[in-house]
């Protein structure tokens, strides 16, 4: 059971500008003269054994601030620079809805034609998708990467194509929720956008951006990296932390679309002096007003996210962003239009808390200028609790929107959330029935609403944002008679694989392909739980016996599962 999901470890106003041209490039070596503030945000980074970051801080279109912690290459001790190429994940998703606008600004495709237009291959369901839908996620499109973890290829080392990928979302047989209806970030939405370039364009993605807008823009170290074979000079390799330091975590995957830029904390200063003075396509400002725009869903709200970019007010302020985690990187770009300041952080280490790392430096800079705010207290010797106190704030809880359980329970007078049998992090008094949880990417903070009987619902906050409302629940008790009627094969044919249940003494267990069998646990009523595939829901034919399961995972939804035999004899 889990309050962290694994899409979290993978997920987050323009002026007229000052006129800047690609050929007034910031170059040289960093910034010499060190600001104690912002590098103390770092320190952990600062190692000449681990990997770590690369920030960059702009003002009025220059660099203020220029400076790399760690790494870049462990295996030769080669440290990080400004110049160090990352891959940069999600944040990549801003250049391909650039290379789609302008696309449209061209005339060669609408944002409101539906998928199923440049897509004939998809069921019918497609012709109420449209571009636009999946530029703001709101296609209810399933998530690739989810749908690969729920097929048995999770892992850095697994290959597939593009084409298996197209072949995949082909099969589903319908999307989450009615397209236009609500906000579910996909990557397969940005895959299909990529895949929408090269059919249009007749040129790949990589191809048509550097054409349209790495090449005038002069971001001579930025590409989408479409061949995973090829070598990149100055390349900063991805890493994750192993007990005994730290693994090389890459992966060997083509697609883009949804990630797979590689660029540089130098490049990055052309494409944020474009917001101010664009000299991409041929409208001029009106381009960026339309990149910044929110989405609208089909009731008319409107979302806080854009073209690839997420908008929001932090502290008072105004501001443009997006994160990128993938493998062994996490990546923050987060601009102040009205400001002309931004912060670009790109880390090499899965661990790393890039989103965090950019508020902080925005606040040593932009401080005076932010609403005030009270850091609670995070720790336990602020807030000392006893074992006996902690005990009020133990039990299971259920995430309805998302279909997964969290668990919390005291062990050695702690308090812990508890994801799966080898997967748990500490909670530490953090204010009045409040949390901090240690360990994670990010700040994660735990609320608890209580009553004179006990808690009434549990809430996430994940980073400053609302991440999930737990509502407590009684776990059913099941003897091995009753979960061994759950046994059999399973087939699910839009992600054209099996699952196979069966008893391990009182346990009933679950296997996919050569994976390790993992325990399915009973929740409540017929649904059942593993903390990393998600929800099993039981369905009964009019006899009573089993015909399958649905299966929720990540915001993935009503993934069917037929019961092709069982159960064990």
């Amino acid at each position: 059971m889990r309050f962290l999901s694994l899409q979290i470890l993978l997920m987050i106003g323009l002026s007229v500008g000052l006129g800047f041209s690609p050929a007034a490039r910031s170059s040289g070596p960093e910034m010499q003269v060190g600001n104690p503030e912002v590098d103390a945000l770092f320190s952990a980074y600062d190692q000449a054994a681990t990997p770590g970051c690369s920030l960059g801080v702009i003002q009025d279109g220059e660099f203020i601030y220029r400076r790399s912690y760690g790494q870049a290459n462990l295996d030769y001790g080669i440290p990080l620079s400004t110049q160090s190429v990352f891959r940069i994940a999600s944040l990549s998703k801003q250049f391909t809805a650039m290379a789609v606008v302008l696309l449209a600004e061209s005339g060669k495709v609408s944002l409101d034609d539906s998928l199923r237009t440049y897509f004939p291959e998809f069921p019918q369901w497609a012709d109420s998708v449209t571009i636009r839908q999946l530029i703001h996620h709101t296609s209810g499109i399933r998530d690739y990467l989810t749908l690969a973890w729920l097929a048995g290829k999770g892992d850095d080392a697994d290959y597939f194509t593009d084409a298996w990928v197209i072949d995949l979302l082909a099969r589903q047989q319908q999307t989450n929720f009615p397209p236009g209806s609500q906000f579910l970030y996909s990557n397969s939405g940005y895959v299909l956008l990529a895949h929408l370039v090269q059919r249009v364009s007749g040129e790949s993605l990589r191809a048509f951006s550097q054409e349209n807008i790495f090449g005038p823009l002069g971001m001579t170290h930025t590409h989408f990296h479409d061949d995973h074979t090829e070598v990149v000079p100055l390349r900063a390799y991805g890493y994750a932390p192993i007990k005994e330091g730290f693994r090389i975590s890459m992966t060997n995957q083509d697609m883009v679309g949804d990630g797979g830029v590689f660029t540089t904390v130098d490049d990055l200063l052309f494409w944020d002096r474009n917001f101010y003075n664009n000299i991409l396509g041929k409208s001029g400002a009106q381009l960026i007003e339309q990149i910044t725009t929110p989405g609208v869903l089909n009731d008319g709200t409107v979302l806080d996210y854009a073209f690839g970019l997420e908008l929001e007010n932090y502290r008072g302020l105004s501001a443009v962003r997006h994160g990128g985690a993938f493998v062994g990187y996490q990546t923050e770009m987060i601009r102040f239009p009205e400001q002309k300041f931004s912060v670009a952080v790109l880390c090499n280490r899965s661990d790393a808390a890039p989103e965090m790392l950019a508020r902080r430096v925005a606040d040593v800079y932009l401080g005076q200028q932010m609403i005030q705010i009270e850091e609670p207290p995070i720790s336990a010797t602020d807030i000392d609790l006893s074992a006996e106190e902690l005990e009020r704030y133990t039990g299971d809880f259920w995430e309805a929107d998302e279909a997964f359980a969290a668990e919390t329970r005291v062990v050695d007078g702690k308090l812990w959330a508890i994801h799966s049998p080898t997967r748990r992090n500490q909670m530490v008094p953090a204010g009045p029935n409040r949390f901090k949880m240690v360990g994670t990417p990010g700040e994660v903070y735990v609320d608890f609403t209580m009553n004179e009987d006990g808690i009434v619902d549990v809430t996430r906050t994940i980073n400053g944002e609302p991440r999930g409302r737990f509502t407590p629940f009684d776990r059913r008790q099941a003897s091995a008679a009753e979960l061994a009627k759950y046994t059999g094969t399973y087939y699910s044919q839009e992600i054209d694989t099996e699952y196979f249940l069966s008893m391990d003494g009182d346990l009933l267990m679950f296997t996919l392909d050569n994976e390790p069998p993992q325990e399915l646990t009973a929740m409540f009523d017929e649904t059942f739980e593993n903390a990393d595939y998600g929800s099993f829901s039981f369905q009964f034919d009019e006899s009573g016996e089993i015909r399958g399961f649905i299966l929720q995972f990540d915001g993935e939804r009503n993934l069917v599962f037929d019961r092709v035999s069982g159960p064990e004899s």
